[in-house]
């Protein structure tokens, strides 16, 4: 297996006297620029070791005794402040200021360091997540948000300290939103994206379409299309728009712009009595009331990888209701010949045909 990614390990000598030249910078009458807090902060984020090195030469400064020689540990033998005697003139105040500062260089590095500890953390559970066919997952992210993938899907998570982006890449997902009034909560899925701050929905990316329903809360619908032709172009920021807000109980099903689709045939809303039904495969089930058996068994065929064939019209048609436990294909169709006149043909393992049970 070939290496991509190769770690270097720190030179901790090196990191020393690196340490110590941002102390020598810190130790002066002026505020540091932002270019040089930029440059710190950067050299702070390159490993835990420049972190500790940086805060234990502080606490190691602040530490030493200031009614006494302060031999600075900054790598450098020459540089020394002269011991403070009782009789200098100004001693008191000078021993209050250098007490002053090294308790505020201790501050400072310690926000630093405490800034950097918690991006980092923040961004601990980055990265993609996927099921398999029939499996179901629940992660906890960083913020303390989780998310729930149902059958066949994948995500990407991508936290930072401006954004809690998600790219919904395959399949469906259930999102608990915890609040934060300084980080939006965004799911990006196609061309689309759903923002929400302290709430809960699922979002399913079909082939053309994002399906979008709210359980908790609020969010907002809006449209991320790419700037130019050359959806890869970098540097340009998409175009987006607003399409409107969900709450708790609404769903919509937003279609592929690139399809040509009127403004006005863009967005539909489904009504249902309780949207409980839409998102049961959250508890183990699917449940049907109403639709047809060729739309059941479509969502019955994303959890198995058997084939479910319905050669006759009249077949598909039939309405049908109840629930079935996700996964379970044998009692799913057991219980289709059982209650709803049926029958179960299996031409093979993965091939299963369904027709009336007269014929």
């Amino acid at each position: 297996m070939v290496m991509t990614d190769i770690v270097e390990f720190p030179d901790r000598r090196r990191v020393e006297h690196e340490a110590a030249d941002w102390l020598i910078k810190l130790d002066r009458n002026s505020e540091p620029s932002a270019d040089e807090l930029g440059n710190l902060r950067e050299w702070l984020s390159r490993s835990p070791v420049h972190r500790e090195e940086l805060g234990s030469l502080a606490r190691l400064w602040g530490n030493m005794n200031v009614l006494t020689e302060l031999a600075v540990p900054l790598g450098n033998a020459g540089v020394r402040a002269r011991a403070t005697r009782p009789d200098d003139r100004g001693g008191i105040g000078m021993r209050v200021a250098l007490a002053g500062f090294t308790a505020m260089l201790i501050l400072s590095v310690a926000v630093l360091v405490s800034t950097l500890n918690h991006d980092d953390s923040w961004t601990t559970t980055n990265g993609v997540y996927s099921t398999s066919i029939g499996e179901q997952r629940t992660t906890q992210l960083a913020d303390g948000s989780t998310v729930m993938l149902n059958t066949n899907s994948r995500i990407q998570v991508n936290y930072s300290r401006e954004y809690r982006d998600i790219q919904l890449l395959r399949g469906e997902a259930h999102f608990t939103v915890t609040e934060s009034d300084v980080i939006p909560f965004r799911v990006f899925a196609a061309n689309r994206r759903v923002e929400a701050v302290g709430t809960a929905f699922a979002v399913h990316l079909r082939e053309s379409e994002v399906e979008v329903t709210v359980s908790e809360g609020k969010v907002a619908l809006v449209s991320h299309e790419p700037a130019g032709a050359d959806a890869t172009t970098s540097g340009v920021a998409p175009v987006e728009a607003l399409l409107g807000t969900l709450e708790a109980g609404e769903t919509v099903i937003v279609a592929d712009s690139t399809l040509d689709a009127g403004k006005e045939d863009l967005i539909r809303r489904i009504e249902l009595p309780n949207i409980d039904r839409l998102l049961a495969w959250r508890e183990g089930l699917l449940a049907f009331s109403g639709e047809s058996l060729e739309t059941a068994v479509k969502e019955i065929g994303r959890y198995t990888t058997v084939n479910i064939e319905i050669p006759d019209p009249a077949v598909r048609a039939i309405r049908i209701g109840g629930q079935f436990p996700v996964g379970e294909t044998d009692a799913m169709l057991s219980a289709l010949e059982e209650n709803f006149g049926l029958r179960v043909q299996r031409l093979s393992r993965d091939h299963v045909v369904l027709s009336a049970a007269a014929e």
